[in-house]
């Protein structure tokens, strides 16, 4: 969070500096400030500063502090070195082992989730639609044909469900879906039969 706010505000800082308006001086003001360090009260001014020079452990302590920083970094560099080294070669080995791995599997198809191409409801329907032909005073009823309506849409929807679980299903689903439709369609089909 505090991350985020810092740079929102250099952000902030960078847009404000970037629309700050910019000015060059004429060459005569760079030209008069030049004429002025030069001018001989300032030089004497700067002559008459006293000069230090630091005492040795300061250069030393700078020093040190410089090395160490190389060395730490020297450290750093060679352990990015060995571990892309080692990363490349270990990528190198696998691949050429790779090439030579051949592996297979096999499927073995679960029956409790594969359906019948036709439905023994379909076949019992059958009969019963023929028998019914016979007997044009139950078929002509209007609760049968209610019934029959029913079914033709049940066996609408358990053909769509077989399309859509293929010749492999593999999904326990579509098969509950489909037993459960099935299920109403034996329903219908006994409330059929009890009417002829």
């Amino acid at each position: 969070m505090i991350l985020k706010n810092m740079e929102h505000h250099n952000d902030n800082l960078k847009n404000a500096l970037a629309k700050l308006p910019s000015f060059q001086p004429s060459d005569f003001i760079w030209k008069e400030i030049e004429r002025n360090l030069n001018e001989a009260p300032l030089q004497n001014v700067l002559k008459s500063l006293p000069t230090r020079e630091p005492e040795d452990f300061v250069w030393e302590n700078i020093e040190n502090k410089i090395n160490g920083a190389n060395k730490r970094n020297n450290v750093w560099w060679y352990a990015a070195a060995m571990i892309l080294t080692i990363g490349f070669t270990g990528y190198l080995f696998n691949a050429s082992k790779a090439d030579s791995d051949i592996s297979y599997s096999q499927e073995v198809v679960d029956t409790r989730l594969q359906t019948r191409t036709e439905p023994v409801t379909d076949q019992e329907y059958a009969k019963l639609v023929s028998y019914c032909e016979a007997e044009t005073v139950v078929c002509n009823d209007k609760n049968f044909k209610r019934l029959k309506q029913e079914y033709e849409t049940l066996r609408s929807a358990t053909q769509q469900l077989q399309k859509a679980m293929g010749n492999y299903n593999t999904e326990p689903e579509l098969t509950r879906q489909f037993t459960m439709v099935e299920q109403e369609k034996a329903e219908v089909l006994n409330e059929m039969a009890k009417m002829i």
